[in-house]
């Protein structure tokens, strides 16, 4: 079955060989499976190949993927070898030199659906690397055919947003053969702020990056200048440099907030929900043990939240449980924002929970398999599934919110796994 096949939503194509099924009659057949109780190896299949087209983060829960790079490299291995198809990011500060970008691109020759942000703040006294590798890493991950996401954050008044260091960012990049560019501000709390002594212009929030109005138009202003095309959000960066024609993370709904039209974003015309959840992602969900509904589009308008009253919305956007307009998925009993990114990375579908919100958790993104409680190294968050290493120091930047707010579980903890392992996880009497 040619992976490719299954990128941007296009149909399958099959042979007509008599011994190949065809769609419909797999899915005749796995529906009356399903209707006596039982799984089929189709339907494992099946499951797996939904489970690869999930985002994933390699070696970036706490930590760089260039500080461990050899194991960087083995669980880039690891999902090639599952075929994961989804997009595989790697966002660094690290320095990535002519070699590494090799090794980065013989993996996507091999199938992987890599892609790169490259971590650029121009704020030398705040972080443990320097600046300039970070153009040159742009510049030999394009030479490669590796995208490279210049990804501009944390943004922070005063020390990074002058006219004259965002100029220098944007013309750098640029030289680098930089395409697109995500930008956000500057999340913490309290203590954080306390313990980094910014000044006080610097706005913060906990849940959410915010970032001055004035700012973000200096910002969209010098990418314009050197043919840069702007996001807000790393789901569509993503997703547009990858050549797909929707963001997997449902912000076609919240226009105003992700500035889609001011941007003009080159997936305005095409991205949208999708009508049905994916084809067997519903079974999956509850074989799990999860409660879920799937509700048809509801009457009712878009999101009418902006970026100047984000702050007054309870609700995180890609849970967003006042978007009864689109098609999604209601989920009931105790889960938290991680069950829900989860279930949305799988049906294709927002999944939402009234109430249920960031609560400042250190296990907010951690997935609770309900029948499948052995399963607990896996968390899922807004944008990615992360197949991880933690490590007991990064770069040390003073910005870094892990000890406020994740408080980093330990040292050389592994998280995450190929998300299609999660159906051999589920019946390991098939390994024996």
């Amino acid at each position: 079955m040619p992976r490719e096949g299954l990128r941007g939503g296009r149909p399958i194509q099959f042979s007509d060989a008599p011994d190949i099924p065809r769609p419909e009659e797999m899915a005749n057949e796995i529906e009356g499976a399903l209707e006596r109780g039982e799984i089929t190896e189709e339907m494992k299949e099946k499951w797996r190949e939904i489970l690869r087209q999930m985002p994933v983060a390699v070696n970036n829960f706490y930590g760089d993927p260039v500080i461990q790079w050899k194991n960087t490299m083995e669980k880039l291995r690891d999902l090639e070898a599952s075929r994961h198809a989804g997009p595989v990011g790697l966002i660094m500060k690290g320095k990535i030199t002519p070699k590494k970008a090799e090794q980065l691109r013989e993996q996507k020759d091999k199938g992987l659906n890599l892609v790169t942000l490259i971590s650029i703040s121009e704020l030398p006294e705040m972080e443990g690397t320097g600046s300039e590798h970070r153009y040159e890493n742009v510049r030999n991950l394009e030479a490669e055919g590796i995208p490279a996401i210049g990804y501009i954050r944390p943004i922070m008044p005063p020390f990074n947003t002058s006219e004259e260091v965002i100029g220098k960012i944007f013309t750098k990049l640029k030289e680098a053969g930089c395409k697109y560019a995500v930008t956000s501000g500057f999340r913490g709390d309290e203590a954080l702020v306390k313990k980094m002594s910014p000044d006080q212009h610097v706005q913060w929030a906990m849940r959410v990056k915010v970032m001055p109005g004035e700012v973000y138009e200096r910002i969209k202003r010098h990418a314009e200048a050197n043919g840069i095309q702007l996001f807000t959000r790393t789901s569509c960066a993503v997703s547009a440099a990858t050549g797909e024609q929707s963001t997997y993370n449902p912000y076609y709904n919240s226009p105003n907030l992700v500035k889609c039209k001011e941007l003009d974003c080159p997936l305005q015309d095409t991205c949208g929900p999708k009508s049905q959840p994916k084809e067997g992602s519903l079974e999956l969900i509850k074989r799990l043990g999860f409660d879920v509904e799937f509700v048809p589009a509801q009457q009712g308008k878009k999101c009418g939240i902006s970026g100047a009253d984000r702050l007054k919305c309870p609700s995180c956007c890609t849970t967003c449980y006042f978007s009864t307009n689109l098609p999604h998925i209601s989920v009931k009993g105790n889960v938290n924002l991680g069950d829900l990114s989860f279930i949305r990375f799988v049906t294709g579908m927002l999944a939402m929970q009234p109430g249920r919100n960031d609560d400042g958790s250190k296990e907010v993104g951690r997935i609770r398999f309900p029948n499948h409680p052995e399963i607990d190294d896996a968390q899922a968050l807004n944008t990615w599934w992360p197949v991880s290493r933690n490590i007991d120091k990064c770069f040390g930047c003073s910005y870094c919110i892990v000890d406020e707010y994740y408080n980093e579980t330990g040292s050389n903890k592994e998280v995450g796994f190929p998300p299609a392992e999660l159906v051999d996880k589920m019946f390991p009497e098939d390994n024996e």
